[in-house]
């Protein structure tokens, strides 16, 4: 699966250690990279709270990310923010074209660069945000 981790755990890569409650990811918007996407959220259990409803299958998944906007699965490892589409959030061409990799649990990943994490928590504007921004600019990031 292709996808760009931004948010809280890429605040890590640049030096700075918080916890956070979920994973927040940009993944590549292609069908074939979708599917492997809701494959791997219903292997973990994955479901999605689309209003009085819980998705669970491959293709509810699929069909909820396709709509390229923010969709949060709660799997049995945790929530899982797909936060393409959101205003202050780079396509994934864009960030994995900036990106770094880094090991993450003994599993290389791409992780937004410092300048694309600064613009998307700048952009977010909410008190954690900032916070985080004061973070990486202590951190020398």
């Amino acid at each position: 699966m292709r996808f760009v981790v931004v948010g809280g755990l890429a605040l890590g890569a640049w030096g700075v250690v918080r916890g956070t409650k979920d994973v927040d990811i940009v993944v590549a918007p292609d069908a074939e990279n979708l599917k492997r996407l809701a494959a791997v959220s219903e292997a973990i259990h994955g479901h999605v709270h689309a209003g009085e409803s819980s998705l669970s299958s491959q293709l509810s998944i699929a069909g909820q990310v396709t709509a390229g906007e923010q969709v949060a699965i709660e799997t049995d490892l945790g929530r899982l923010d797909i936060v393409q589409g959101l205003d202050g959030i780079p396509t994934y061409d864009e960030l994995s074209t900036r990106s770094t990799k880094v090991e993450i649990l003994e599993v290389e990943v791409a992780v937004c660069s410092v300048e694309d994490l600064e613009a998307m928590k700048r952009a977010a504007s909410r008190t954690r945000d900032l916070a985080d921004l004061e973070d990486l600019n202590a951190a020398g990031s």
